[in-house]
């Protein structure tokens, strides 16, 4: 059993999934993530690692979404077979929907990557002009997961159609009344498939399934305050570690050095300055975002900048940043202007 998209195609056998890249697309050697500059960020960037997130927690709410199933000829059938009251059905179809997808979207989890760095609304979106982004190589990144089951596709933009839900899945009879359903299609397509206006991303999809997952819970639904603060710590689960050898750069934003973290600029000679650190709450992980990125990336360090090029207005790489020297009060960096930029 197959189904077409402009980009990809999913096909299940013997109830396994294959998700082919279509042959007029091309994977590229780079990826890129946006970040704003946070402890989480930063506790990441230390340890190596890449959050693996749950549909129910992403921005697009079509994310996973079954309004794209179309549910009522499969929900008829079952009813009918199973000989049950047909003023039922509405209990059925949220009883089903909820049994089909619940150990499948449990285990799942997404890392969702750019193909590009010189994307001004991710930038904006996703750093407030003030994070960062990490160019990964997209083959070391994809080896750092060889032990997991994973998919790998470019999302697939247009006007989201439904999908007879019966037509794309495996029905079987088991034990006596009991059905069982594979629905390993229609779950992917609701995973692969964005409205037109998300094209701006220009996003592939690296999606993982492992059963150390932790739960997360439907966001229409209300729970504790207990259970909402343990499934935030348990996301933690969902962490995993990536080859520092796949980050390429550590590229920072326009206005990551600014006067929300520094009180005072001083130019040292013509290349080098020491910023200030101003005295807040986010100082501590400032600073030792810094530290991992003078240890750890040192010649890896760039950062981007608007400039104007055969009269257009372009956003790329203009720096690269070498981090000379961290204190408690100070940090002092010298800028080199990237080559072949102006």
């Amino acid at each position: 059993m197959k189904t077409n998209f402009e980009k990809i195609s999913i096909e299940t056998i013997d109830k396994n999934v294959n998700i082919k890249i279509n042959d007029n697309i091309e994977i590229p050697q780079t990826l890129y993530k946006y970040y704003v500059l946070s402890h989480f960020a930063v506790e990441s960037l230390e340890n190596s690692t890449v959050h693996f997130g749950h549909s129910y927690r992403m921005n697009d709410l079509m994310d996973g979404n079954f309004l794209l199933w179309d549910f009522d000829g499969f929900l008829d059938t079952y009813m009918h077979e199973m000989q049950l009251p047909m003023q039922q059905k509405e209990n059925y179809r949220h009883y089903l929907l909820n049994e089909i997808s619940k150990d499948f979207l449990q285990y799942i989890g997404y890392f969702c990557l750019c193909e590009t760095h010189k994307n001004d609304l991710l930038w904006t979106h996703y750093t407030n002009e003030k994070g960062y982004c990490i160019e990964f190589d997209t083959q070391l990144l994809l080896n750092s997961f060889k032990a997991h089951q994973s998919y790998f596709f470019p999302i697939n933009y247009g006007e989201l159609k439904r999908i007879d839900f019966e037509k794309h899945i495996i029905k079987t009879q088991t034990n006596g009344k009991r059905i069982s359903v594979d629905a390993n299609i229609p779950l992917f397509y609701t995973l692969a498939n964005k409205e037109g206006f998300w094209n701006y991303e220009k996003e592939w999809r690296l999606i993982i399934r492992d059963k150390n997952f932790s739960p997360v819970s439907r966001p229409e639904n209300i729970i504790s305050a207990e259970k909402s603060k343990k499934e935030k710590e348990d996301l933690k689960s969902r962490n995993l570690q990536v080859s520092r050898e796949s980050i390429n750069k550590i590229i920072l934003s326009t206005l990551f050095f600014n006067n929300e973290r520094f009180d005072h600029f001083e130019t040292i000679n013509n290349e080098v300055v020491q910023l200030t650190f101003l005295e807040d709450k986010f100082k501590k992980d400032l600073i030792k975002f810094l530290t991992i990125l003078r240890e750890e990336f040192g010649d890896k360090i760039f950062q981007v900048n608007k400039y104007l090029k055969e009269g257009m207005v372009i956003r790329d790489i203009t720096y690269k940043v070498e981090i000379l020297e961290i204190t408690e009060k100070h940090v002092q960096i010298r800028k080199m202007p990237y080559p072949n930029v102006y």
